[in-house]
């Protein structure tokens, strides 16, 4: 999910060369006193493995305190490929288990009017989001996701395709997004947005892949030439409420990139890799987009 100012090259090349359900946040949650809660929204990327999801609820702006994330994703679940079966099957590593079996995060975090979803990656096996070649085989990994919002309680699903080692093809993600959308009409699917032009560009039953999405968020972290990352989705039918602009807490740019989606009209503030010392990073980003900075909770952080 690190993604950096080089992996911006090949796709300034490619330029050169060339409110959904679930999505609306509660008018009674503590975020609809936020000046910009039906503009722009905010998004936390937690690694689990290195980081307390919990951390997410902590961060809050202004007096009342608001949150200052509206939503929130559990990086990461997995794609595998199961030889027996021959298929593709979700995974949980042990702190993603533990996250969603092991502790009541998910429900904290709603319960502050924040919405949890699950990013699902590959890993580095035979199977991947742009690797589906059948309605049967999507359809059964459709339901498998189904499933896991249903069990766990989540909003949605986050596609993140990355680290798959299959052979790929265009049309794939429509397909999966397709059979998705109809295991769950009502929740959100997500993608983080790299590289993947090809798959926004083709069509599949007459339908595009940002047909089925809610939201995609540009990862190209550090490069900031926002226009350019955001322009190949905007052709591809991604409307600039729909998209994202996607910084992480290991570079610098977490305030220029507010100041743009702000000024912009873009939906989304997406922040990478969110964990208990990310204070003054945030605050970057809270005093442009509510003029306010970022403070953590009494006694939250973990």
């Amino acid at each position: 999910m690190k993604r950096s100012i080089c992996g911006a090259l090949s796709i300034l090349g490619l330029l050169c060369a060339s409110c959904s359900q679930g999505e609306a946040i509660s008018e009674t949650s503590a975020l609809a006193a936020s000046p910009l809660a039906s503009t722009v929204k905010t998004l936390a990327y937690v690694e689990v493995n290195s980081n307390d999801f919990d951390n997410v609820g902590c961060y809050v702006y202004g007096s009342p305190a608001k949150e200052f994330f509206n939503m929130a994703s559990i990086f990461a679940a997995n794609i595998n490929y199961d030889d027996v079966q021959k298929k593709p099957v979700l995974y949980f590593n042990p702190n993603v288990d533990h996250v969603l079996n092991g502790t009541n995060y998910v429900k904290d975090l709603q319960s502050k009017g924040i919405k949890v979803f699950l990013t699902v990656l590959g890993n580095h096996e035979n199977a991947g989001w742009a690797c589906f070649t059948d309605e049967n085989t999507a359809t059964d990994f459709a339901s498998q996701l189904a499933n896991a919002v249903s069990t766990y309680g989540l909003d949605g699903i986050d596609i993140d395709d990355e680290y798959s080692a299959c052979t790929t093809n265009d049309t794939s993600l429509i397909v999966v997004a397709s059979k998705m959308r109809a295991a769950m009409p009502n929740k959100i699917i997500s993608k983080a947005l790299f590289s993947d032009q090809s798959y926004f560009t083709a069509t599949w039953n007459g339908r595009r892949l940002a047909d089925y999405l809610d939201y995609g968020w540009e990862m190209t972290y550090g490069w900031t030439d926002y226009a350019s990352r955001l322009s190949p989705y905007l052709s591809a039918g991604m409307t600039k409420a729909k998209l994202g602009i996607g910084a992480s807490t290991d570079g610098s740019d977490g305030a220029s990139a507010a100041t743009y989606v702000k000024n912009n009209g873009i939906g989304t503030l997406m922040t990478f890799n969110v964990t208990n010392g990310s204070t003054s990073y945030l605050t970057g980003q809270s005093n442009v987009l509510f003029s306010q900075s970022t403070k953590a909770t009494s006694n939250c952080l973990k």
